[in-house]
Protein backbone atom coordinates (compact mmCIF):
# COMPACT_ATOMS: atom_id res chain seq x y z
CA UNK A 1 0.00 0.00 0.00
CA UNK A 2 3.13 2.16 0.42
CA UNK A 3 3.23 2.12 3.88
CA UNK A 4 6.72 0.64 4.26
CA UNK A 5 8.07 4.18 3.85
CA UNK A 6 6.20 6.05 6.53
CA UNK A 7 6.65 2.80 8.53
CA UNK A 8 10.45 3.59 8.42
CA UNK A 9 10.47 7.16 8.84
CA UNK A 10 10.49 7.83 12.79
CA UNK A 11 9.91 6.00 16.40
CA UNK A 12 6.34 5.37 17.64
CA UNK A 13 4.95 7.91 20.34
CA UNK A 14 7.45 10.55 19.85
CA UNK A 15 5.27 13.23 19.34
CA UNK A 16 2.03 11.47 20.56
CA UNK A 17 1.88 11.48 23.84
CA UNK A 18 2.71 15.07 24.44
CA UNK A 19 1.55 18.33 25.34
CA UNK A 20 -0.93 20.18 23.29
CA UNK A 21 1.69 22.83 22.99
CA UNK A 22 4.61 20.33 22.45
CA UNK A 23 2.64 19.13 19.40
CA UNK A 24 1.76 22.78 18.31
CA UNK A 25 5.64 24.26 18.44
CA UNK A 26 6.97 21.65 16.32
CA UNK A 27 9.31 23.05 13.70
CA UNK A 28 7.73 20.97 11.09
CA UNK A 29 4.38 22.85 11.45
CA UNK A 30 5.75 26.19 11.19
CA UNK A 31 3.58 27.10 8.39
CA UNK A 32 0.65 26.44 9.85
CA UNK A 33 -1.24 28.94 12.27
CA UNK A 34 -2.69 27.68 15.67
CA UNK A 35 -5.95 28.94 17.05
CA UNK A 36 -6.72 26.26 20.28
CA UNK A 37 -6.71 22.36 18.78
CA UNK A 38 -6.75 23.25 15.44
CA UNK A 39 -3.98 24.36 13.10
CA UNK A 40 -4.45 25.96 9.78
CA UNK A 41 -2.14 26.70 6.33
CA UNK A 42 -4.19 28.23 3.63
CA UNK A 43 -7.25 25.45 3.38
CA UNK A 44 -5.44 22.81 4.80
CA UNK A 45 -6.60 21.87 8.57
CA UNK A 46 -4.88 19.96 11.41
CA UNK A 47 -6.93 18.87 13.74
CA UNK A 48 -5.04 18.05 17.72
CA UNK A 49 -7.58 15.08 19.29
CA UNK A 50 -6.66 15.54 22.77
CA UNK A 51 -7.24 13.87 25.93
CA UNK A 52 -6.04 14.91 29.69
CA UNK A 53 -4.30 17.95 27.94
CA UNK A 54 -2.23 15.38 25.47
CA UNK A 55 -1.99 14.87 21.75
CA UNK A 56 -3.28 11.29 21.13
CA UNK A 57 -4.61 11.71 17.54
CA UNK A 58 -3.83 14.03 14.27
CA UNK A 59 -5.74 14.89 11.95
CA UNK A 60 -5.03 16.29 8.64
CA UNK A 61 -7.02 17.76 5.84
CA UNK A 62 -5.78 18.87 2.90
CA UNK A 63 -6.48 19.20 -1.13
CA UNK A 64 -5.17 16.70 -3.19
CA UNK A 65 -2.28 18.97 -4.39
CA UNK A 66 -1.45 19.77 -1.20
CA UNK A 67 -0.34 16.48 0.11
CA UNK A 68 2.80 18.58 1.63
CA UNK A 69 0.50 19.83 4.85
CA UNK A 70 -0.39 16.47 4.81
CA UNK A 71 3.17 14.65 5.17
CA UNK A 72 3.85 17.59 7.34
CA UNK A 73 1.26 16.64 10.06
CA UNK A 74 2.08 12.88 9.66
CA UNK A 75 5.69 14.21 10.72
CA UNK A 76 4.60 16.32 13.43
CA UNK A 77 3.00 12.67 15.00
CA UNK A 78 5.98 11.13 15.13
CA UNK A 79 8.48 13.79 15.54
CA UNK A 80 10.42 13.48 12.66
CA UNK A 81 12.41 15.84 10.58
CA UNK A 82 11.71 17.63 8.16
CA UNK A 83 14.40 15.81 5.55
CA UNK A 84 11.65 12.78 5.76
CA UNK A 85 8.84 15.58 4.47
CA UNK A 86 10.09 14.77 0.32
CA UNK A 87 9.67 10.90 0.31
CA UNK A 88 6.59 11.09 2.11
CA UNK A 89 5.17 13.55 -0.45
CA UNK A 90 6.31 11.53 -2.94
CA UNK A 91 4.26 8.78 -1.55
CA UNK A 92 0.96 10.74 -1.51
CA UNK A 93 1.44 11.37 -4.76
CA UNK A 94 2.13 7.95 -6.31
CA UNK A 95 -1.23 7.19 -8.26
CA UNK A 96 -0.85 3.62 -6.80
CA UNK A 97 -1.16 5.04 -3.73
CA UNK A 98 -3.98 7.32 -4.27
CA UNK A 99 -5.76 4.78 -5.79
CA UNK A 100 -5.66 2.30 -2.61
CA UNK A 101 -6.60 5.96 -0.17
CA UNK A 102 -9.62 5.90 -2.75
CA UNK A 103 -11.23 3.63 -0.71
CA UNK A 104 -9.98 4.28 2.80
CA UNK A 105 -7.71 2.25 4.72
CA UNK A 106 -6.92 1.79 8.61
CA UNK A 107 -3.46 0.29 9.68
CA UNK A 108 -0.91 -0.11 12.27
CA UNK A 109 1.81 2.10 11.17
CA UNK A 110 4.67 -0.25 13.53
CA UNK A 111 5.72 -3.31 13.77
CA UNK A 112 5.10 -2.88 17.68
CA UNK A 113 1.38 -1.67 16.97
CA UNK A 114 1.51 1.22 18.67
CA UNK A 115 0.24 3.86 16.46
CA UNK A 116 -1.99 3.62 13.39
CA UNK A 117 -2.77 5.73 10.79
CA UNK A 118 -5.67 6.30 8.73
CA UNK A 119 -6.16 7.43 5.09
CA UNK A 120 -8.98 8.60 3.20
CA UNK A 121 -9.35 10.57 -0.77
CA UNK A 122 -12.86 11.60 -1.06
CA UNK A 123 -14.14 13.67 -3.90
CA UNK A 124 -13.55 13.53 -7.84
CA UNK A 125 -10.57 14.97 -9.97
CA UNK A 126 -8.80 18.40 -8.89
CA UNK A 127 -11.47 18.45 -6.41
CA UNK A 128 -10.66 15.56 -4.13
CA UNK A 129 -8.89 15.81 -0.26
CA UNK A 130 -6.96 14.20 1.37
CA UNK A 131 -8.31 12.88 5.19
CA UNK A 132 -5.18 11.32 7.25
CA UNK A 133 -5.46 10.06 10.73
CA UNK A 134 -2.35 9.30 12.92
CA UNK A 135 -3.78 8.04 16.59
CA UNK A 136 -2.13 6.00 19.74
CA UNK A 137 -3.34 2.72 19.19
CA UNK A 138 -5.19 1.55 22.33
CA UNK A 139 -6.20 -2.14 22.82
CA UNK A 140 -9.94 -2.60 23.98
CA UNK A 141 -10.18 -5.01 26.82
CA UNK A 142 -11.71 -7.80 24.29
CA UNK A 143 -8.47 -8.18 22.84
CA UNK A 144 -6.69 -10.05 26.03
CA UNK A 145 -8.41 -13.58 27.19
CA UNK A 146 -9.68 -13.91 30.63
CA UNK A 147 -6.91 -15.15 32.87
CA UNK A 148 -6.95 -16.49 36.87
CA UNK A 149 -3.32 -14.75 37.31
CA UNK A 150 -4.75 -11.41 38.31
CA UNK A 151 -3.35 -9.33 41.33
CA UNK A 152 -4.60 -6.18 42.96
CA UNK A 153 -8.13 -5.47 43.76
CA UNK A 154 -11.27 -4.99 40.90
CA UNK A 155 -12.05 -1.54 39.94
CA UNK A 156 -8.25 -0.29 40.53
CA UNK A 157 -8.14 2.84 38.32
CA UNK A 158 -4.73 1.42 36.16
CA UNK A 159 -5.06 -2.19 34.76
CA UNK A 160 -1.87 -3.96 33.57
CA UNK A 161 -1.16 -6.10 31.34
CA UNK A 162 1.88 -8.20 31.43
CA UNK A 163 2.77 -10.81 28.53
CA UNK A 164 5.68 -12.40 30.82
CA UNK A 165 7.96 -15.44 30.47
CA UNK A 166 8.91 -17.31 33.48
CA UNK A 167 12.72 -17.58 31.77
CA UNK A 168 13.45 -14.37 30.74
CA UNK A 169 15.93 -12.64 32.61
CA UNK A 170 13.81 -9.16 32.36
CA UNK A 171 10.61 -10.79 33.33
CA UNK A 172 12.27 -11.39 36.54
CA UNK A 173 13.76 -8.29 36.68
CA UNK A 174 10.23 -6.75 36.30
CA UNK A 175 8.93 -9.21 39.01
CA UNK A 176 11.61 -8.16 41.44
CA UNK A 177 11.22 -4.92 40.84
CA UNK A 178 8.52 -2.97 39.36
CA UNK A 179 5.48 -5.93 40.06
CA UNK A 180 6.94 -5.22 44.17
CA UNK A 181 5.43 -1.84 43.96
CA UNK A 182 2.34 -2.84 41.82
CA UNK A 183 1.85 -5.33 44.37
CA UNK A 184 2.05 -3.11 47.36
CA UNK A 185 -0.93 -0.91 46.07
CA UNK A 186 -3.50 -3.41 45.10
CA UNK A 187 -6.31 -0.40 45.39
CA UNK A 188 -4.39 1.78 42.68
CA UNK A 189 -3.33 -1.11 40.26
CA UNK A 190 -4.83 -4.48 39.61
CA UNK A 191 -2.21 -6.29 37.22
CA UNK A 192 -3.05 -9.37 34.64
CA UNK A 193 -0.35 -11.87 34.15
CA UNK A 194 -0.40 -13.24 30.36
CA UNK A 195 1.85 -16.03 29.55
CA UNK A 196 4.07 -16.01 26.32
CA UNK A 197 6.89 -18.07 26.64
CA UNK A 198 9.52 -17.99 24.07
CA UNK A 199 10.29 -20.63 21.47
CA UNK A 200 14.04 -20.60 22.74
CA UNK A 201 14.03 -20.86 26.37
CA UNK A 202 13.31 -24.74 26.82
CA UNK A 203 11.69 -24.47 30.02
CA UNK A 204 9.51 -21.30 29.80
CA UNK A 205 6.06 -22.95 28.15
CA UNK A 206 6.72 -26.00 31.21
CA UNK A 207 6.94 -22.96 34.08
CA UNK A 208 4.08 -21.29 32.23
CA UNK A 209 1.82 -24.39 32.25
CA UNK A 210 2.66 -24.66 35.84
CA UNK A 211 1.87 -21.65 36.79
CA UNK A 212 -1.37 -21.88 35.28
CA UNK A 213 -2.04 -25.00 37.41
CA UNK A 214 -1.66 -22.81 40.32
CA UNK A 215 -3.62 -20.26 39.28
CA UNK A 216 -6.12 -22.36 39.19
CA UNK A 217 -5.73 -22.50 42.54
CA UNK A 218 -6.04 -19.32 43.37
CA UNK A 219 -2.34 -18.96 43.89
CA UNK A 220 -0.81 -17.86 41.18
CA UNK A 221 0.94 -15.40 42.60
CA UNK A 222 2.07 -17.15 45.40
CA UNK A 223 3.77 -19.81 42.88
CA UNK A 224 5.60 -16.79 40.45
CA UNK A 225 7.14 -15.62 43.72
CA UNK A 226 8.54 -18.89 44.04
CA UNK A 227 9.47 -19.56 40.56
CA UNK A 228 11.79 -16.41 40.12
CA UNK A 229 13.09 -16.53 43.33
CA UNK A 230 14.63 -20.28 42.43
CA UNK A 231 14.71 -18.90 38.80
CA UNK A 232 18.87 -19.99 38.77
CA UNK A 233 17.80 -23.22 39.87
CA UNK A 234 15.54 -24.42 37.44
CA UNK A 235 16.67 -22.61 34.23
CA UNK A 236 19.33 -25.02 33.22
CA UNK A 237 17.30 -28.37 34.41
CA UNK A 238 16.37 -30.93 31.77
CA UNK A 239 12.73 -31.32 30.96
CA UNK A 240 12.32 -34.54 33.51
CA UNK A 241 14.57 -32.70 36.06
CA UNK A 242 12.29 -29.43 35.71
CA UNK A 243 8.92 -31.19 36.02
CA UNK A 244 10.42 -32.85 39.44
CA UNK A 245 11.52 -29.16 40.54
CA UNK A 246 7.72 -27.68 39.77
CA UNK A 247 6.02 -30.03 41.56
CA UNK A 248 8.18 -29.42 44.69
CA UNK A 249 7.64 -25.89 44.52
CA UNK A 250 4.01 -26.23 44.35
CA UNK A 251 4.19 -26.78 48.43
CA UNK A 252 6.50 -23.85 48.80
CA UNK A 253 3.44 -22.10 47.00
CA UNK A 254 1.14 -23.64 49.54
CA UNK A 255 -0.72 -25.51 46.87
CA UNK A 256 -2.38 -28.73 46.96
CA UNK A 257 0.58 -30.86 45.69
CA UNK A 258 -1.98 -33.47 44.62
CA UNK A 259 -4.24 -31.49 42.71
CA UNK A 260 -0.75 -29.81 41.03
CA UNK A 261 0.84 -32.39 39.83
CA UNK A 262 -2.17 -34.21 37.70
CA UNK A 263 -3.23 -30.67 36.53
CA UNK A 264 0.63 -30.50 35.91
CA UNK A 265 1.49 -34.31 34.31
CA UNK A 266 -2.17 -34.00 32.20
CA UNK A 267 -1.06 -30.67 30.91
CA UNK A 268 -3.83 -29.64 31.59
CA UNK A 269 -3.56 -25.54 31.45
CA UNK A 270 -1.62 -26.18 28.22
CA UNK A 271 -4.77 -24.93 26.16
CA UNK A 272 -4.82 -21.66 28.09
CA UNK A 273 -1.26 -20.76 27.48
CA UNK A 274 -1.49 -21.48 23.77
CA UNK A 275 -4.62 -18.79 23.91
CA UNK A 276 -2.99 -16.57 25.78
CA UNK A 277 0.35 -17.04 23.20
CA UNK A 278 -2.29 -16.32 20.01
CA UNK A 279 -3.46 -13.11 22.24
CA UNK A 280 -0.32 -11.74 22.17
CA UNK A 281 0.40 -12.13 18.72
CA UNK A 282 -2.96 -10.19 17.96
CA UNK A 283 -1.75 -7.02 20.28
CA UNK A 284 1.72 -7.61 18.39
CA UNK A 285 4.27 -8.89 21.47
CA UNK A 286 7.89 -8.96 20.09
CA UNK A 287 9.12 -9.64 23.32
CA UNK A 288 9.12 -10.10 27.25
CA UNK A 289 7.65 -8.29 29.27
CA UNK A 290 5.73 -6.30 27.61
CA UNK A 291 3.10 -3.81 29.55
CA UNK A 292 -0.02 -2.35 28.79
CA UNK A 293 -1.30 0.21 30.90
CA UNK A 294 -5.14 0.80 30.36
CA UNK A 295 -4.21 -0.66 26.90
CA UNK A 296 -1.21 1.54 26.07
CA UNK A 297 1.88 -0.78 25.04
CA UNK A 298 4.11 0.94 27.01
CA UNK A 299 7.54 1.75 25.61
CA UNK A 300 9.47 1.74 29.19
CA UNK A 301 7.14 0.28 32.44
CA UNK A 302 9.84 1.86 34.29
CA UNK A 303 9.60 5.39 33.01
CA UNK A 304 7.42 7.69 35.55
CA UNK A 305 6.56 10.34 33.14
CA UNK A 306 5.60 7.87 30.25
CA UNK A 307 2.89 6.36 32.87
CA UNK A 308 1.67 9.73 34.05
CA UNK A 309 0.85 10.41 30.47
CA UNK A 310 -1.32 6.98 29.71
CA UNK A 311 -2.98 7.99 33.26
CA UNK A 312 -4.25 10.98 32.02
CA UNK A 313 -5.25 10.03 29.02
CA UNK A 314 -7.00 7.08 29.86
CA UNK A 315 -8.66 8.41 32.81
CA UNK A 316 -9.61 11.50 31.30
CA UNK A 317 -13.53 12.40 30.13
CA UNK A 318 -13.74 11.47 27.48
CA UNK A 319 -10.76 8.89 27.68
CA UNK A 320 -8.34 8.90 24.61
CA UNK A 321 -10.25 5.27 23.19
CA UNK A 322 -13.44 7.37 22.77
CA UNK A 323 -11.85 10.47 21.00
CA UNK A 324 -9.79 8.17 19.12
CA UNK A 325 -13.03 5.81 18.27
CA UNK A 326 -15.02 8.15 17.57
CA UNK A 327 -12.94 9.85 14.68
CA UNK A 328 -12.11 6.72 13.24
CA UNK A 329 -15.63 5.94 12.58
CA UNK A 330 -15.55 8.45 9.18
CA UNK A 331 -12.89 6.26 7.70
CA UNK A 332 -14.01 2.53 8.11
Amino acid sequence: MGLALLCALAPAQAQLLQPLAATQTQDILKPFAAVGNVLTHGDSNITLDTAGGRTVGILAEAALDNSEDVARAILAAWGSPESNLAGLVKTFNDPKFQATARAGFVELTDDAGTELIAVKLVGKDTASRWSVYVALNIQPDSNFPATKNVLGKAGAPNVLRVFSDFQCPYCKQLWDTAMTDWKAKPAEYRVLHYQFPLSFHKNAFAAAEASECAGAQGKFGAYADVLFARYSDWTPQTAAAVSTSFIAYAKTAGLNPTAFKTCLTNHASQNSVNVQLAAGEVVNIQGTPTVFLNGVKLSDYTDAAEIAAVQAITQAKPSASTVIGQRLQSFR
